[in-house]
This record gives C-alpha cells, sequence and structure tokens, in this order.
C-alpha cells in the first residue's frame, strides 16, 4: 500500500506515452520533453511539463508575443496545481485543479492509478478519447529529484 510519504517530494520527468486500444504507443509531448510533478506534505500538486521543441516566439516578452506565437508555445505544453487526494485502497491519486493553462480543467479532477517503485513513480491515467476517436490512456514516468543532483541547484551550485 502506497502512503502520501511515497509520493511528497518533487520529480522529473522521464516519460509519458499514450497507449492506444489497439496497443500502439506515441510519446505524448514528442521525442523531445521535460517537466516537473511536485507534491507538498500540505496536500499541494503542481505539474509543468511538455515539449522541449516547442516553437519560440520573437517576443522576449510573453504579453508581447502574438497570439499565434502563444497558441503555439502552448501546444504541448501541460501546467497546474492544486490540491491532491491519495487513495490507497486503489493506488490511486487525484489531483483537484484550481489554475491550469487550460482553463477548461479548473475546478476538474485529474485520476491517476500509480506506483512507486524506488525513485521511480509510474502513473497511467483513465480512459479517454483522443481527438480522431480512438480510445487510449497515457502511461507517465518520473523519477525522484533528490537534492544533490538537482538541475537548477547544480546550477547555482557552479556559478
Amino acid at each position: 500500500m502506497t502512503t502520501i510519504d511515497d509520493l511528497v517530494g518533487a520529480w522529473t520527468f522521464v516519460s509519458a506515452e499514450e497507449v492506444f486500444a489497439n496497443g500502439a504507443r506515441r510519446p505524448q509531448f514528442g521525442p523531445e520533453a521535460a517537466g516537473y510533478l511536485s507534491y507538498s506534505p500540505d496536500g499541494i500538486v503542481t505539474a509543468v511539463l511538455g515539449s522541449t521543441s516547442r516553437p519560440a516566439s520573437s517576443s522576449p516578452d510573453p504579453q508581447s508575443a502574438s497570439d499565434a506565437d502563444v497558441v503555439a508555445m502552448a501546444r504541448g505544453f501541460i501546467a497546474y496545481g492544486g490540491a491532491f487526494t491519495l487513495d490507497p485502497e486503489t493506488d490511486t491519486v487525484t489531483h483537484h485543479i484550481d489554475i491550469a493553462l487550460f482553463p477548461g480543467w479548473q475546478g476538474g479532477d485529474q485520476v491517476r492509478h500509480f506506483t512507486v517503485d524506488g525513485d521511480l513513480l509510474h502513473g497511467r491515467t483513465l480512459p479517454m478519447v483522443s481527438p480522431d476517436g480512438r480510445s487510449l490512456h497515457v502511461e507517465l514516468t518520473w523519477e525522484r529529484v533528490h537534492p544533490r543532483t538537482s538541475p537548477s541547484i547544480n546550477r547555482k551550485a557552479s556559478s
């Protein structure tokens, strides 16, 4: 049985694969993706992940970017935060979304079946239907971030 202590902490993105009913698989965010998932001890989750090959805007300021640039940058990117609850009996964690890049997610829930295996967190979404009508679920893998190996901490230490 998984406990909240198994989840609490920061996790770095390893993979997210769409798995279709016919067995076909494809990377959800393309071949180049990155992200972080964080569970706080006080019950807050934040998730930021997506393609690292999204097109850049010619503007250095997001408020000055063109509408077309903003649309292109948002495709292939997910960001949200809110409370989370854990059901150890079913190995599910529910993200109760308060704020999200996609406003339609706000006030909703994202449910994941999960397992923790050492420093790896494996999640699986509930079944869904793709825009082209195919049934699928997404399998996500995250690796626990340890302070001494965190990329941002290493950048600060080497400066």
